[in-house]
């Protein structure tokens, strides 16, 4: 029997309605994304429905010479690869509110922009967290690592010196640093904020916009590498992080499309029980993967 049977009036009131939440978390979630805006995003291929991408990987070829008499050319056979990207990740994050908390509040949108940002900002952190862990011990397979003062001006221009050598355009890329890092050791450095070496101010907003001409972002979701040399590590007895220097060609993501999610990929749904309660959920689905070869990038090893 339904409500509408033994009551004769179908219930149809919810706490809290999915069209003054889903569209405020959409919008806080694309703003928390910090890797995710650089990166290679194939969201667009997923769009109705799907559970792997698979990305080709040309390989690299060489030009040969052609024969002035007759012409003759050197084919190339194709060889190629493919990169899978499974998008095999369900992250979710829920707010309860009991129908007695519900009837304070539930009239207060302030209120309820706090608990979206919130639900947004987890959604985000978890997905950028995600990208920027592909940047391991192993990949990029270079690194550069700091002395025990600390990343130095000469570290980054040792690992441009590695960017270019391998041909990827410098223009492409971005340096991610740690906050620790960042503030820590790149800021210590005269050169890298000092107008008269520099020759201009290179803080104007407080912080530096690009290094060398590479944007600069600097977020707490880079990956946290150990140090297990000397004095260092005996002393100070504390992780650093894996800052990078990365292309954008180095990862790729998907988000795929929950039933009745939204444009960014984030689905919001209003869970009541036969309890006094209802459930906001907030989940997203994705997939994560280093793309191609492990020259795309540096790691810079901090001490911070």
């Amino acid at each position: 029997m339904t409500l509408a049977g033994i009551g004769g009036t179908a219930q149809t009131y919810l706490v809290y309605r999915p069209d003054i939440w889903a569209p405020r978390v959409d919008a806080i979630f694309k703003a928390r994304l910090v890797a995710a805006q650089f990166f290679t995003d194939f969201s667009d291929y997923v769009t109705e429905g799907g559970k792997s991408i698979h990305i080709p990987t040309q390989a690299q070829y060489t030009t040969a010479s052609v024969t002035t008499t007759t012409g003759d050319i050197t084919g190339n056979l194709v060889v190629d690869s493919r990169t899978i990207l499974d998008i095999d990740t369900w992250k979710s994050v829920s707010r309860v509110f009991a129908d007695y908390q519900a009837a304070q509040v539930s009239t207060n949108y302030r209120l309820k922009e706090i608990f979206a940002d919130s639900m947004a900002y987890a959604l985000a952190k978890d997905l950028d967290s995600a990208i920027l862990g592909l940047c391991t011990a192993t990949n990029p397979s270079r690194q550069v690592a700091a002395s025990v003062s600390g990343l130095k001006s000469s570290d980054l221009e040792s690992a441009l010196s590695i960017i270019e050598s391998y041909n990827i355009p410098r223009e492409e890329c971005m340096f991610f640093f740690h906050p620790k890092t960042y503030y820590g050791e790149i800021m210590a450095v005269q050169k890298l904020y000092d107008a008269s070496q520099f020759g201009k101010p290179s803080l104007i907003q407080g912080t530096h916009d690009t290094l060398y001409g590479v944007p600069v972002t600097v977020t707490s979701q880079v990956p946290i590498a150990t140090i297990t040399d000397g004095w260092y590590a005996t002393t100070r007895g504390h992780d650093a992080h894996r800052n990078a220097i990365l292309h954008n060609s180095f990862a790729a993501y998907a988000l795929g499309n929950l039933p009745s999610g939204t444009p960014s990929g984030v689905r919001i749904q209003e869970k009541a029980s036969e309890n006094l309660r209802t459930t906001v959920v907030g989940d997203i689905m994705y997939g994560v993967k280093a793309l191609g070869n492990s020259y795309k990038g540096v790691r810079l090893l901090g001490r911070n």
